[in-house]
């Protein structure tokens, strides 16, 4: 499968791979709002083909969510189809700060956060050898 063209939003680069993994690289975008969150989750529906999905969330760049967001980004996880989700970011304390912010939201699917975007990578391909 090839790679699919990148499609921008105002807060990511969001493209299908040719593996199949959904790759979400987050912008210096400052405050994410709810549309953004629907504007995201409308790239990933297209992307998907309303398939189950393996993504790859790279969060390393400088951004925030308003409480709103939060709460649509929530709604919308809850009705998404991920296989698994590997979520990157810039540092060993943020890592530790969401792994255990993660541990009061239990996903439907193996979601792990890394510091190194190869690692992510790697851990998601495994994960979707095994199914």
């Amino acid at each position: 499968m090839p790679s699919t063209n990148p499609v921008e939003t105002r807060i990511a680069t969001i493209l299908k791979d040719k593996n199949g993994i959904l790759i979400i690289t987050m912008k210096n975008c400052g405050l994410v709002d709810e549309f953004d969150v629907i504007d995201i989750n409308l790239v990933l529906r297209h992307l998907s083909e309303k398939n189950p999905s393996y993504k790859l969330l790279d969060a390393r760049a400088e951004w925030r969510m308003d409480a709103k967001a939060k709460e649509r980004a929530n709604l919308e996880d809850s009705t998404s189809k991920t296989r698994a989700r590997a979520v990157v970011v810039s540092g060993i304390v943020k890592a530790t700060l969401i792994k255990f912010l993660q541990s009061f939201s239990k996903k439907d699917y193996p979601q792990k956060t890394f510091t190194d975007w190869d690692e992510a990578y790697e851990w998601l391909l495994k994960i979707k050898s095994e199914k």
